[in-house]
């Protein structure tokens, strides 16, 4: 039976008709949308011509009825699967927009974000050009107040030096005004004691001369 009806599709299809194209098939045609499409590429089919070749192979007219009408559900079976997965140009269109609009909310959030991302880095470069600032002028206020007290530090320090200086030329005075008397008072204690010696000797001298004198004359 198969066998029978592929020679029988084989004939109809090497028809002259073969090479014609329709807008609807001669079978039930009331479909429309993506199917109505698809028909319109499907080749022209002769269901009365496929009818008659069948009825010359054996078939009673109700029976080749029964076998166009079971073709056509197989072919619209068949159709229908094919467009259950496609979709018309105006939900492709919609798609499409959709894909742009959401194309272009992106482009838009990533423009914000990038804007956003600008100025936080200004907002940090600001904040760090205010800290850096600040720490100059804490850095500039240490070393002014270093170099004041280095320069406080050798104030006193020259000031200490100068004290001591002063206070060891004072000392030095002393001393030599010190020295300067004791060898004054050893020259007039020296001088003194040279004049208790040319006393002694003048005294002694003159004892021994009157001691000669009255042994001369004793003996004279």
């Amino acid at each position: 039976m198969v066998g029978l009806l592929l020679n029988v599709a084989r004939r109809q299809v090497k028809a002259p008709q073969k090479n014609v194209w329709l807008a609807t098939r001669t079978l039930r045609s009331n479909s429309h949308g993506p199917v109505n499409r698809i028909q319109n590429l499907t080749p022209y089919f002769d269901a009365d011509r496929f009818a008659q070749l069948l009825e010359r192979e054996g078939f009673s007219a109700s029976q080749a009825k029964a076998v166009i009408n079971a073709l056509d559900d197989v072919v619209d079976e068949s159709t229908s699967n094919v467009t259950s997965d496609l979709v018309s140009k105006a939900d492709q269109e919609q798609t499409i927009n959709q894909y742009k609009e959401d194309f272009d909310r992106l482009k838009s959030d990533i423009q914000q974000m990038e804007r956003r991302d600008v100025e936080d880095v200004k907002t940090a470069n600001e904040r760090l050009k205010t800290e850096i600032e600040k720490l100059r002028k804490t850095l500039h206020e240490e070393i002014v107040r270093s170099s004041a007290g280095v320069r406080l530090d050798l104030n006193l320090e020259k000031g200490r030096i100068r004290d001591e200086t002063i206070e060891q030329h004072d000392r030095l005075r002393k001393t030599d005004s010190k020295i300067e008397n004791e060898i004054l008072a050893l020259k007039r204690q020296m001088e003194g004691i040279k004049l208790q010696i040319l006393q002694y000797m003048i005294g002694t001298i003159t004892g021994a001369g009157t001691l000669v004198l009255a042994y001369i004359h004793f003996f004279s």
